[in-house]
């Protein structure tokens, strides 16, 4: 992971912003997740898998941000995978991290059985009765150049020439797909509650120095009053490695200024 997704991660972990980006792209902007039901959750995945050979070979992935999402309704995991390039393999890296997580579930579910099982949960290493909790992916991606990448697993395979055939085929092989958020090229920025609908808002104009320094301009009361968090994350979002590195004593709580950065 690169500074700048660090960047990006740390500032989108605020749990306001969290909830207001899922909200957003989830209920059209209902405060259906409250910041208060958001709890972190290991965001390092692990599994032990069987090699050729026979032997175990543990396989880690390592999530940017995951977050425990619990009210009395529901219970689910919600997960954010920042890019700031495109990613050609994007419906499998999802689907293996996802696919990863329900397999911890399993295995945690499995350490707790009880002591009586039948012969078919023996062997599937689960209950019937049991169930797994959900996961919710959004890539969110940031990068300049329009998301042409596959948006689900299907886009990945090569299917031959004869459609029918294809479209035949489609029917058996099981398809994954992708919640792409393309923040430059979002619509309804108004479904956003938080700081995001600002943020996104100057994304969709900073390739333009005219339009970016009007945009700031206009919204000098937010960008003239930043944490350090933000400023970095505007960093990373503007690819200017001066604004990721500046850097403030752990106990100044300085207010940085981004309309004197523009200059």
């Amino acid at each position: 992971m690169g500074q700048a997704d660090v960047n990006v991660n740390l500032w989108l972990k605020d749990t306001k912003r969290f909830a207001d980006l899922f909200n957003a792209i989830l209920f059209q902007g209902k405060a259906v997740i409250l910041p208060e039901n958001l709890h972190p959750s290991p965001e390092t995945t692990a599994v032990s898998l069987q090699d050729a050979q026979g032997k175990n070979v543990v396989k880690k992935q390592y999530r940017d941000i995951i977050m425990n999402w619990q009210d009395q309704a529901v219970l689910m995991l919600l997960a954010v995978e920042s890019q700031t390039a495109i990613h050609y393999a994007a419906p499998l890296k999802v689907m293996l991290y996802d696919s990863m997580e329900y397999a911890e579930q399993v295995r945690v579910k499995w350490k707790e059985r009880p002591p009586r099982l039948s012969s078919a949960e023996f062997l599937s290493r689960f209950q019937k009765n049991d169930k797994l909790i959900p996961v919710i992916t959004l890539i969110f991606y940031y990068g300049t150049e329009e998301w042409d990448g596959p948006l689900e697993l299907h886009q990945m395979f090569d299917l031959g020439t004869e459609k029918n055939h294809a479209e035949l085929m489609k029917k058996y092989l099981p398809n994954y797909h992708i919640n792409l958020v393309d923040v430059r090229r979002l619509k309804n920025l108004e479904s956003f509650q938080s700081d995001l609908q600002i943020i996104f808002g100057m994304l969709q104009c900073s390739q333009d120095k005219y339009a970016l320094r009007t945009y700031v301009a206009n919204h000098k009361d937010y960008f003239q009053k930043l944490d350090l968090e933000t400023y970095h994350a505007l960093g990373a979002f503007l690819n200017s490695r001066q604004l990721m590195e500046i850097n403030v004593e752990k106990n100044e709580r300085e207010e940085l200024d981004m309309c004197k950065a523009l200059e």
